[in-house]
Formats: C-alpha cells, sequence, structure tokens
C-alpha cells in the first residue's frame, strides 16, 4: 500500500497518532447497523463472504482498515454508491475466528476519513481516502458550558432510560478535560440515535456544532423516556388501585353475607337463575347455565370474567327458543300475493304454493332449502319477502357475499374478548321467533382463507337431515333449525361448492322477456318512482313505446334494476321542471322524447344481416344479461393451410374450432369442395366484439357452417340464426340457455332459428310471444344445419362470389315448410 503525508501506527495513543501517516488506499468494511466514531471502540460479528475475504486478506503486520456506514442498499451485497462518503480510519484492535467464515473483530476509531474512489469491489471494497481535517477549537467558556450542558442532560437520561448505565458517565467525566473535539465524539459513540443521526454527527466536523446536536437529540430522548416512565407509573398505579378494589369489594361481600344482606349483584343472580329455569331447554343445558349463574354471583362487577359470563347469559336469554309465528295457509291469499308483488316467475310461485299445500295437509313440514339462480336484477331477494309476506312469517335477510371467516357462521368462543354469536344466531335474534323465513344472500361468492370455509359451516345448516341439533360455539348449546325456511340466492351455480349445491333445490330465474319488462315497469316501477319523486300518475305518463325504447337502447340487463335507475332519471328531470314551474300541464314522455333525458343510446344490439353472404354466420350466444346473436367471420387467402382464429376466445371454443375444421374437411367431397382448397389456403375465422370474452362449446354449429361456407364459396342464410355443440361424428349435441337464445333471435329480426335435437323439450320455456313468428328447426347431425343453411350451389356463382338472390327466394320459399321441424 502507499503510504504519505502521516503514518499510523498500530497501537498507541491519540497524541501518537497525530504524527503518523495515512495510507492513500485502505480496506473498506462496510458497517450495517451502527456508526463508528474516533476514539470509540466497536464490537462486530463479521459474517458476510466479502468482509471474511477482506479479514483473510490483511497480513499479520496490516491491522489497518476504513470503517463507512452503508446507507441504502442490500444488507448481504452492498454496491459502493450505497456507502456513505464520510467514514473513520479504525485499527484492528483485536480478531477472533468463530468458526471456519466468521470472526468477532473489536475496531478502535482513529479519525475522520472521506472516500475519494473506489479502487476495486471485489474481492472485497478498496478504496482512495483523504483525510478530514479535524477543525481545532481551544476551549473556552463557551465550550465548558456546552459540555456541561450535554453531560448534565445525559446524566438525567441514565436515570430515566434503563438502557443506559452509570459506568458510561463515569467515561465521560474522564474525558471532559480532553477537549470539546474527544468529548463529542465519545458522547456520540454512547447516545442510541438512529442511525442517520449518528452519521451527520460524524459527518460535523466542527466539534461546537456537534454539541449542539448531542444537546437537541439528548433533549428530545429524554422527553420521550420521561413520558414512558411517567406512563408506566401510571398504569401501575391503575393496576395496584383495581387490585385494592377487588380485595375490599371481596371483604364487603363476607360481611354482607356474615350480616345476611343481599347485594345488587345477588339479585340480578336470582333474576338470572328464574330465567334460566323458564327457558324450554334439556336438563343438562340448564344445569350447565346455573353453574355459569353461581359463578357471577360470586364475582365482582369489575372483573373481566363478569362481564363474559354476563354477555353470554344474556345473549342465551334473548334467543327465541320456542317463540315462532303461527303460518297463513290460505292458498289463494298467498298467489294473490305473490301476484301482485311479482310479474311472471311462474314456476317460483308453482314450487312455493305446492309447499303450501303440503304444509296445510301434513300440518308440519321440515323446511326445503331452496336457491334462486338468475343474473342481477331479476327480483330474487324480493321475491323471497314476498314468500315470507303469503306464508305470514318473518323476514330476515343474512348476506355472506364476502364473507371468509367460519365464525361468521359458527359464532366466536365466549372466552375471546369481543367474541359474539354467528351471523345466524343473530338472525334469529333480529326477527325474535324461530320459524323465520331467512335469505342467505349471495351465497355464491362465499370466500375461503385461512380463517376456515364458511361454505363448510353452511353444509350442516342447509341439511334438514342435521339441522335441528345447530351448535353456536357462542352459545354452546343446540338449537333447532329445522322449522326455518331456508332461500339462498346465487348468480351463477359453478362457483358453489357441490356439497353445498346438492343440499338445496335449485329454481333458476332467467331474465324477462321485453314485454315481461314493460309490464313491470307498468304495473310496479314507475308508480313506485313517481310516488317516491313526489309526482302524481295524472302529471306524468310515460308510454310502452318509450318503456320499450328505453329497455332495448338504454339497458344491457337480464333484470330491470337499470330499467328502474332510468325511469328514475327521467322523473326527476320531470320533477324539476315541475318544481320550478316550467312544465304545469300533463307531460307524456314518448319513444321520440327520450334524448333530452337520457342522452344518446348506450347500447347497440346485433341484428340480422340483410343479404346472404359468404364466409358470415349467426350464432346465439347466452349471457349473464340474457341471450344475444353473435357474428362468426371467415375469410380465406393463399396459404399452406394455415389456421388462425382471433375474438379473445377461451380453450373450449378454441377447440370447437379445430373440431369443426377437422369435421368440414372431412366432409369435403359432399360439400363438392376440392381437397387442395385446404392445403393451399389459409383461413382467418373472427368472432367481432374483441373485448369481450367467449367462451363454451355452443358455437361448434356456427363455426363448422362457417368455414364450410367460406371454403365452398357457397352464402349463408342471413335471417338463420344457430347453436349447439359438435363432435368429430357430425353429430350435435344439445346446449344451455335456450330460452334466452331464442329470446335473442327474436329480438333481432331472425326468422329461422336452428337448435340441437335434445333441445326440442326446452322450448316448453319459450313464451308463446317470443315463438309465435319464428321457424324453429332441430337438428341432429350438421348436415342438417348446412341444409337449412347454406345456399346451394346452382343458385350461388363461385366464380365472382355472387349468386341470384331472386332464384334464391324462390328456392327457399318452395322448399320451406310452415311447420316446425
Amino acid at each position: 500500500m502507499t503510504q504519505t503525508n502521516r503514518r499510523l501506527p498500530g497501537s498507541g495513543n491519540p497524541d501518537e497518532w497525530m504524527d503518523e501517516e495515512i495510507p492513500k488506499s485502505l480496506p473498506i468494511i462496510p458497517l450495517v447497523s451502527s456508526v463508528l466514531f474516533p476514539n470509540g471502540v466497536l464490537s462486530l460479528q463479521v459474517g458476510i463472504d466479502r468482509n471474511v475475504r477482506l479479514l483473510k486478506s490483511l497480513g499479520e503486520d496490516q491491522n489497518l482498515i476504513a470503517a463507512f456506514c452503508q446507507k441504502t442498499g442490500d444488507k448481504e451485497n452492498p454496491r459502493a454508491e450505497d456507502l456513505s462518503q464520510i467514514g473513520v480510519l479504525a485499527a484492528i484492535v483485536q480478531r477472533l475466528p468463530l468458526s471456519a467464515d466468521r470472526y468477532q473483530v473489536f475496531l478502535q476509531g482513529r479519525e475522520r476519513v472521506e472516500l475519494v474512489h473506489m479502487l476495486q469491489s471485489e474481492p472485497f471494497f478498496e478504496g482512495m481516502l483523504r483525510e478530514v481535517v479535524p477543525r481545532l477549537i481551544p476551549k473556552s467558556a463557551k465550550t465548558d458550558n456546552l459540555m456541561n450542558k450535554a453531560m448534565s442532560l445525559f446524566g438525567k437520561l441514565v436515570e430515566s432510560d434503563p438502557k443506559y448505565s452509570n459506568e458510561i458517565l463515569n467515561i465521560l467525566r474522564m474525558n471532559m478535560t480532553e477537549g470539546p473535539d474527544t468529548f463529542a465524539d465519545l458522547l456520540s459513540s454512547f447516545v442510541n440515535f438512529p442511525l442517520e443521526e449518528k452519521q451527520l454527527l460524524l459527518e460535523t466536523v466542527n466539534p461546537i456544532e456537534r454539541l449542539d446536536l448531542l444537546v437537541a437529540g439528548i433533549q428530545r430522548d429524554l422527553g420521550k423516556a420521561t413520558f414512558d416512565k411517567e406512563l408506566q407509573r401510571q398504569i401501575q398505579t391503575s393496576i395496584d388501585r383495581r387490585d385494592r378494589e377487588g380485595y375490599l369489594r371481596e371483604q364487603l361481600r363476607v360481611i354482607q353475607d356474615e350480616l345476611g344482606d343481599s347485594s345488587s349483584s345477588d339479585r340480578e343472580a336470582d333474576s338470572y337463575r328464574s330465567r334460566v329455569e323458564a327457558l324450554p331447554l334439556a336438563e343438562e343445558h340448564k344445569e350447565s347455565l346455573r353453574r355459569e349463574v353461581n359463578r357471577l354471583s360470586q364475582l365482582s362487577p369489575s372483573s373481566s370474567d363478569y362481564a363474559v359470563i354476563k354477555g353470554h347469559l344474556d345473549t342465551v336469554f334473548q334467543v327465541p327458543w320456542a317463540a315462532k309465528t303461527e303460518d297463513q295457509l290460505d292458498l289463494v291469499r298467498a298467489e294473490e300475493i305473490l301476484d301482485a308483488r311479482h310479474h311472471g316467475l311462474e314456476k317460483v310461485k308453482e314450487r312455493v304454493l305446492e309447499f303450501l299445500a303440503v304444509l296445510k295437509l301434513k300440518g308440519d313440514l321440515k323446511g326445503p332449502i331452496l336457491c334462486f339462480v338468475g343474473p342481477p336484477g331479476v327480483g330474487k331477494t324480493s321475491l323471497g319477502a314476498a314468500i315470507a309476506d303469503a306464508l305470514g312469517r318473518k323476514f330476515v335477510r343474512m348476506a355472506v357475499g364476502g364473507v371468509t371467516d367460519e365464525s361468521e357462521i359458527r359464532g366466536h368462543r365466549k372466552t375471546y374478548i369481543g367474541a359474539m354469536p354467528g351471523k345466524l344466531i343473530q338472525s334469529y335474534i333480529q326477527v325474535g321467533v324461530n320459524n323465520p323465513l331467512i335469505m342467505i344472500d349471495e351465497i355464491d361468492k362465499i370466500g375461503k382463507d385461512f380463517r376456515g370455509d364458511p361454505a363448510s359451516a353452511l353444509l350442516e345448516v342447509l341439511d334438514t337431515k342435521q339441522n335441528n341439533a345447530f351448535v353456536d360455539r357462542y352459545l354452546e348449546i343446540p338449537y333447532d333449525l329445522s322449522h326455518t325456511l331456508f332461500i339462498s340466492t346465487a348468480n351463477m351455480l359453478d362457483t358453489i361448492p357441490s356439497p353445498l349445491r346438492d343440499r338445496m333445490e335449485v329454481i333458476r330465474l332467467s331474465g324477462y322477456t321485453e314485454p315481461e319488462k314493460v309490464e313491470i315497469a307498468k304495473k310496479h316501477l314507475v308508480p313506485e318512482l313517481l310516488a317516491s319523486h313526489g309526482l302524481e300518475p295524472d302529471q306524468v305518463t310515460i308510454d310502452d313505446d318509450a318503456l320499450f325504447t328505453v329497455i332495448r337502447d338504454y339497458t344491457g340487463e337480464a333484470g330491470v334494476r337499470n330499467l328502474e335507475r332510468k325511469i328514475a332519471t327521467i322523473l326527476r328531470k320531470i320533477a324539476r321542471k315541475v318544481a320550478s314551474g316550467e312544465e304545469q300541464t300533463h307531460i307524456t314522455v314518448a319513444s321520440s322524447d327520450l334524448e333530452p333525458y337520457l342522452g344518446l343510446p348506450s347500447y347497440e344490439h346485433e341484428f340480422a344481416e340483410r343479404h346472404p353472404e359468404i364466409g358470415v354466420t349467426t350464432g346465439l350466444a347466452w349471457t349473464q344479461f340474457g341471450g344475444e346473436i353473435m357474428f362468426i367471420e371467415a375469410t380465406r387467402m393463399p396459404g399452406s393451410g394455415r389456421t388462425t382464429v382471433t375474438g379473445q376466445l377461451g380453450d373450449v371454443m378454441r377447440e370447437s374450432v379445430t373440431a369443426a375444421y377437422s369435421y368440414v374437411r372431412s366432409k369435403a367431397r359432399e360439400l363438392e369442395i376440392d381437397d387442395k382448397q385446404f392445403s393451399e389456403h389459409d383461413i382467418h375465422i373472427h368472432f367481432p366484439a374483441g373485448a369481450i370474452p367467449k367462451d363454451g362449446p355452443s358455437a361448434g354449429v356456427a363455426i363448422a357452417t362457417c368455414i364450410a361456407s367460406v371454403m365452398g364459396e357457397r352464402p349463408v342464410r342471413h335471417d338463420v340464426a344457430m347453436t349447439g355443440e359438435i363432435t368429430l361424428r357430425g353429430k350435435v349435441l344439445s346446449v344451455g340457455g335456450v330460452k334466452e337464445k331464442v329470446m335473442a333471435a327474436q329480438r333481432s329480426n331472425i326468422k329461422t332459428v336452428v337448435l340441437p335435437e335434445g333441445n326440442r323439450k326446452d322450448l316448453v320455456e319459450v313464451p308463446e310471444d317470443v315463438k309465435n313468428g319464428l321457424h324453429f328447426v332441430f337438428a341432429a347431425r350438421v348436415e342438417d344445419v348446412w341444409k337449412e343453411t347454406l345456399i346451394p350451389l346452382y343458385i350461388a356463382r363461385p366464380s365472382n362470389r355472387k349468386y341470384d338472390e331472386a332464384e334464391y327466394k324462390a328456392e327457399h320459399q318452395k322448399s320451406e315448410r310452415p311447420e316446425q321441424r
């Protein structure tokens, strides 16, 4: 190592250091959680590979290194720029090997140095150093006052904070004669300041400024230590006071027992005993409650156990063990209530009336578990309230969407702080009877995490064979749930665990048809919203065409929730005009008047194409908002037989494309398509509305027809919509959502709907006003679909990709039969 300026020996006192030279470059050891000061001693364990290599590289006579505090970066592997600029030249006083790769090292700080340039980072840090010239300030009255003030404050801090020892004070007193620079460095090495503040002290060369920083920091720590000490004293005083009060209360209780006096707690215990005897519970459960009451009578009201036991007993007394409402079994009245509250939903109403009929004949019936499944806004929750009114039962809604803690259902053990019964028992306490109708809302959105699985806790609740002895952890007494009618609601069944789904009778509520929505708006929504907006029926009229336009162009839902919002928006604007005096006469809202109220239409629905086209088919899709038609487009270009699919499709739909392509190619001879068309052309199949995810197998027949059309250059009828899954053998399999899909076809001016043969039975679900005007074709094989949808080759013109439309219409009318096939 090159040496210059002054030289430092391996040992000696600080006065001798000034006569020695400082090496220009030295190995550097980063300090992670401490700062070394001149004249200070630091003990640290070295175990990081880079620092171990540094120690092993030092010779027997080499004991000088530089210590720099690491301000940022990875503690295990710092970079050069992570080190502070100012550090300390240090001598290794002692180096003890703890293991092969770990040392205990004692460093003694010499003087401040500045890191000029880092020479290397591997195998250890080594840098060019420069001496930080100390600013020598002689002793004076000012320096003495600062040193005495710092010493006095630090003495008070040592008394208040147990982290400091009195030995530190003795060391400081012995070094007060060394001058402000040495005293300030020693004091800086002893204070428990944050790392950034200690590094600032190291970088402060002026000893007076360093003493000022020390005084400010010690005053701050002294204030905190004094506050903590006073807080501990108050806590101890409070504990002693409570112990004293408990002792005195116990003495008072003994004296009262000797005198025969009855305290208020005794009177409360007697009241609890009489209430326990009145409960309709088994003897073993009463005995458990009696022990609780006896224990309560022996406790002081200030005891924590007293509040726990009292809260538990009060909850037990609030639970409706025997109270119940009488069922109203008038079937005619029940039907009137259901019809008045909800339009349509005939299957659900029929199921409820069946339940009432059995209950009337038998006199008792274990409550069935119903699950209403349907899109948002179709009236699942409000239907539950209507059923409760029809039965004459009390209604309570228990929302479980987002619940992730099993204790929300089963309750918490009463020994926990803040314990309470689960949502179920709270629902019974809320209504005050043991046979309400409980609506378990959003059961498909129940969660699960490390605190348990609430869905598993519901297995016992929704099992009519087990729920007659449901035990809430807080009550610790079995409670009979079998008299309760449980109804759950969900938007989809897929997220409900299969064991839980198996315990429920699923009733599907599909979306309303547009005529049904118009009737619901006229009978329910508009009258209710007129009243809530302060308007009279003779002031405002919204005609049927306007309602139909709002449903079609301003809402995109299966239910009527958004429809209600849009009608409310119209009525708010009318109410403003009436309130401001702008409108005095009767206001009629027609379809042409909607834009000033609602703005431009929010939804654009797909409609059937005007003319047949090559490579364009119309499929039918189910969404949570109802049904929609979906165009499938295909085009071909010269290539090597590749198939490209776009439109944000799921795996199942992509597999449907592959299966359809394979089947069409296998039937090329029957379709009069040259097989070279497949090997010498690429085909691109696109599903429009690419931002919307699409999946499912029901587009199989539409995809196969689209491929057959583009490869055979045969147009597809524009007034036909189709749905069905296909197999590699050409079979057409049944699909779901037939009602919604048929409604979408009728809404989009489709004339013919192709359905799988297996879905013939599902047409019963479709309203008659929707089926009227539609021609249905039931296909067992893909060839049945092609026969109905592909225009024959002798009409199509492959050479110019056009067709004779008049000839096509004549041919189609000749072959079309009016009956459903």
